[in-house]
């Protein structure tokens, strides 16, 4: 049971700040601001998966559930079953190519796990944008934003990034 609670508690670690994305989840009516949003690419999901649990831990399959043109814009929607040491559970993920609808149905079943479940509880923060994206300015803050809910929380133990000094 020990073991069962060590991989859990692999699984659900908080990334290191560097690891988490930022994105526009909303934007103000004028596109001046915009609600950003944490995330980690599936990349980073597959390499905690792999760390956690190895190689051969876990295994995911996939089904494309809709591949069509609405409104002029193609939406794919992908049905990804993950198979984390014999336990599998599966989620729903949706893009306008194979590729992102993929990704997205994996890290969304990956949560289902730990992975990254976290990520959601964050605040999500209103921040200026500049052409559509996150200024650097508010880009440093979120990332603060990180480092500080790190500090403020000793026994959260992020992972660290391994580089050259």
């Amino acid at each position: 049971m020990e073991d069962l609670r060590n991989i859990a508690r692999g699984l659900s670690r908080p990334f290191a700040p560097e690891k988490v994305g930022w994105k526009v989840q909303r934007w103000s009516q004028d596109r001046k601001e915009g609600l950003a949003v944490a995330y980690v690419d599936a990349r980073t999901v597959a390499a905690r998966l792999d760390e956690v649990v190895g190689l051969d831990g876990w295994h995911d399959t996939y089904t494309v559930l809709t591949d069509r043109e609405q409104d002029g814009v193609r939406k794919v929607e992908v049905l990804c079953r993950l198979t984390v040491l014999g336990v599998t559970k599966e989620d729903v993920g949706e893009g306008e190519d194979l590729k992102s609808a993929f990704s997205d149905a994996f890290k969304r079943v990956a949560v289902k796990f730990g992975v990254g479940r976290y990520l959601y509880e964050l605040p999500k923060k209103w921040v200026p944008l500049k052409g559509g994206s996150i200024t650097p300015g508010a880009l440093r803050e979120l990332r603060e934003m990180l480092t500080d809910l790190e500090n403020d929380s000793p026994e959260v133990k992020h992972e660290r990034s391994e580089e050259p000094a």
